[in-house]
């Protein structure tokens, strides 16, 4: 009489009929809030795109409506029409808007690493070009000589 060989029993690992569970699986992390990763809320980064939209953009004219048209895309992506309604300032002109400008510039690099959103970290990182190249014309005019 022959011996008996036992049948090998194949591991989790090993039997494709196995389903793994896991407690959190990697498809549930577009549920996952983005400011829980360390990234702006979606409050603030409405916020933020409003006040660049309330801002005096330097610039010109051309430079300062594409910087509100893109805004305002953003903020109808964000589910914000309500604050859709601001900026009307009028591009091109200097004075009180240009000290603002600055602070501006520094908020919005700061928040550049936070924003979730990789179109919309595009955008603003060019709105930032923007607001420091209009931060170098007026410190050139302002200039003697």
């Amino acid at each position: 009489m022959p011996a008996k060989t036992r049948l090998r029993i194949a591991s989790p690992e090993e039997d494709p009929n196995t389903t793994i569970v896991c407690n959190s699986p990697p498809c549930f992390m577009h549920e996952l809030d983005p400011s829980w990763l360390g990234y702006l809320r979606r409050e603030e980064v409405a916020g933020l795109l409003t006040e660049l939209l309330e801002a005096e953009p330097p610039g010109t004219v051309l430079e300062t409506t594409w910087l509100r048209v893109m805004l305002r895309q953003h903020l109808a992506r964000l589910g914000d029409a309500a604050r859709m309604g601001g900026g009307h300032a009028n591009p091109g002109a200097d004075g009180a808007g240009d000290a603002a400008q600055a602070p501006l510039a520094q908020r919005l690099r700061a928040a550049l690493p936070r924003i979730h959103d990789d179109a919309l970290r595009r955008d603003l990182a060019d709105v930032l070009l923007t607001l420091e190249h209009g931060l170098q014309r007026v410190h050139r005019r302002a200039m003697p000589g």
